[in-house]
């Protein structure tokens, strides 16, 4: 009969022995699972605030090409109802001047839409892959 009680009390021992090292395991298990969801917390909410960001900044883009496309429009129209051939044959001196004044102005606008664009990704934040 103690034989009987001694194995049941080893069997209870090595049970408790193996279960306390299974809580053990999966106290610290849950732990690196809750640092891992915290770190995923922090990167979806900066790629919605960078979401958020590019969509305003491509509206805006949108906003600003829809604008040129109708300035586009309207020297094209222009340039269709100028007698051009005409104009240069009577000055050809002051409509190279006027095409030339014309050229840097475009040139201009084109390296301030340059650098707009170039800024666009100054506020966005880069995922380090430490964390």
């Amino acid at each position: 009969m103690q034989q009987v009680f001694i194995g049941i009390i080893l069997f209870l021992g090595f049970t408790t022995y193996f279960l306390y090292n299974e809580n053990t395991t999966l106290k610290s298990n849950n732990l690196a699972l809750e640092g891992a969801i915290a770190s995923q917390e922090k990167a979806i909410a900066s790629i919605k605030a960078d979401f958020e960001l590019q969509t305003k900044q491509m509206n805006d883009l949108t906003l600003k090409s829809q604008e040129a496309q109708r300035e586009l429009n309207r020297y094209t129209q222009f340039i269709q109802n100028y007698e051009l051939a005409d104009k240069i044959l009577a000055d050809p001196i002051e409509m190279e001047r006027k095409i030339n004044n014309g050229t840097k102005h475009i040139m201009e606008d084109i390296e301030k839409i340059s650098s707009t664009v170039d800024d666009l990704d100054d506020g966005l934040q880069l995922q380090s892959d430490s964390d």
